[in-house]
């Protein structure tokens, strides 16, 4: 016979209160049937847990040893449940984000400090990459969720639904003569630009908007990093353009930024999950999380923010 957690529980039962009749009472049980339950579990270990007497029922020096064991086991059996409890509720559990520096920096330090306030059992992994890098990694599985601008063709493996969108302009060094008039697409050509990674949000509307801007501008330095990007603006070594959301960054608040004008070219981020795929209950609180306090977060004014709204299929 196996031994189940209906032995365990009868044994605990009796040893606590040194009572058949009592121990009954307490599992809602017949004394008959804990009675029969103690039996088929000394049978199946092959030793005597309790010695019977007329006035109490003891533990043997075999029950003695085995108690803390039945303890250990039920205490375990209730913390798994529990455990798998949270995990459904969406209290507890691990989620798995890629997105870009830009909004990582700006947007959920405030979902970070809400999930450790109110889901302290939820743990995140967090994977920095450029728009390009975030659909591949949500595409293979790598992550749960990805938070990126459509910069490349997906097919029809993901759904997206539209956070933000943010603005394009230019951030340029403490002391650099500012251009005067209106930020034309046409005068970036002028400007001594950084250049982005190829595959980053900032190229794709950049080559959408201006396809022959990188082939004016005599751009020498190719940097995709946003706190990179800051520290080599702040030092002089070129201008950059970098999106509103990025200009909200608390490092590169300081530093002069002039949205472009005409035309005005824009990035929109969105989260992105894989079709099909249901999310757990952790990415799910994530997601909640984030459309909370997403509102209350001070970004530049050229970022917008869009109303939750049902999951679009990603046509890109």
């Amino acid at each position: 016979m196996t031994v189940s957690l209906r032995h365990l529980r009868a044994f605990v039962a009796v040893a606590q209160v040194e009572s058949f009749t009592i121990a009954a009472k307490n599992l809602c049980l017949t004394q008959s049937t804990l009675t029969k339950t103690i039996r088929e579990l000394e049978q199946a270990v092959g030793l005597s847990l309790f010695e019977r007497t007329t006035r109490k029922v003891v533990l043997t020096a075999h029950g003695n040893a085995f108690l803390p064991n039945a303890h250990r086991l039920l205490n375990d059996f209730e913390l798994t449940l529990s455990d798998l409890s949270e995990q459904s509720a969406g209290s507890s559990g691990s989620v798995q984000v890629a997105c870009g520096m830009a909004f990582a920096s700006c947007v959920l330090p405030e979902v970070f400090k809400r999930l450790r306030k109110d889901f302290p059992g939820i743990h995140v992994r967090l994977v920095d990459d450029t728009s390009g890098g975030v659909l591949r990694r949500i595409t293979s599985g790598e992550v749960d969720l990805g938070i990126a601008s459509c910069v490349n063709s997906v097919g029809r493996t993901l759904d997206k639904r539209l956070l933000l969108t943010a603005r394009l302009g230019v951030m340029f060094p403490p002391d650099y003569l500012l251009p005067e008039g209106p930020l034309t697409a046409e005068r970036l050509r002028e400007l001594p630009l950084l250049q982005a990674d190829d595959d980053s949000s900032i190229m794709s509307a950049l080559g959408a908007a201006q396809p022959e801007l990188w082939q004016h501008v005599n751009s020498r330095v190719v940097v995709t990093n946003l706190d990179t990007q800051v520290c080599l603006i702040r030092a002089g070594i070129g201008a950059c353009v970098l999106s509103a959301l990025a200009a909200s960054h608390p490092f590169a608040q300081a530093l002069p930024y002039r949205l472009i004008d005409e035309p005005a070219i824009k990035r929109e981020v969105y989260i992105f999950t894989r079709h099909g795929v249901p999310l757990s209950p952790a990415a799910f609180t994530f997601l909640q999380v984030l459309d909370e306090v997403l509102p209350g977060i001070v970004l530049h004014p050229g970022v917008e923010r869009l109303p939750k709204s049902q999951l679009l299929r990603c046509g890109v």
